[in-house]
């Protein structure tokens, strides 16, 4: 399958998702650090939100509530991650990684000035 076909295909997941969720988190695989994203396999951590959420990742999939974690492999990370640039001017989509405007945010919680739940709280915003 060519690129625009798989850039297609991951177009119209993103669509359905945002169809469905009012936020989707990518949580970028190769961010191995638990510090900066247990906060986000923690249900409690979303137990405030009203908001329906997706979060991708290699984590285990589950749905707990109005929390859904899906699996996705670095690939679809990838494919995701081009799409995103796509709709960041949304504030639908975010992007947990260590490069991302959400860098300042884990010096916040690395620091005790935030918690993991106020980061969360915050992404979703």
């Amino acid at each position: 399958m060519g690129g625009t076909e798989c850039r297609n295909r991951g177009i119209l997941a993103i669509e359905k998702a945002l169809e469905e969720f009012d936020k989707v988190i990518l949580i970028d695989n190769k961010l191995h650090d638990w510090r900066m994203t247990g906060a986000f396999y923690d249900e409690d951590n979303f137990k405030e939100t009203d908001k329906k959420v997706l979060i991708l990742s290699e984590a285990e999939e589950k749905r707990v509530g109005n929390i859904e974690w899906q699996s996705i492999s670095e690939r679809e990370a990838r494919e995701i991650l081009e799409i995103y640039y796509l709709y960041e001017f949304s504030n639908r989509i975010a992007v947990v990684d260590r490069e991302q405007a959400f860098g300042s945010l884990w010096d916040y919680v690395a620091t005790g000035l935030l918690t993991e739940e106020e980061l969360v709280e915050a992404i979703l915003k």
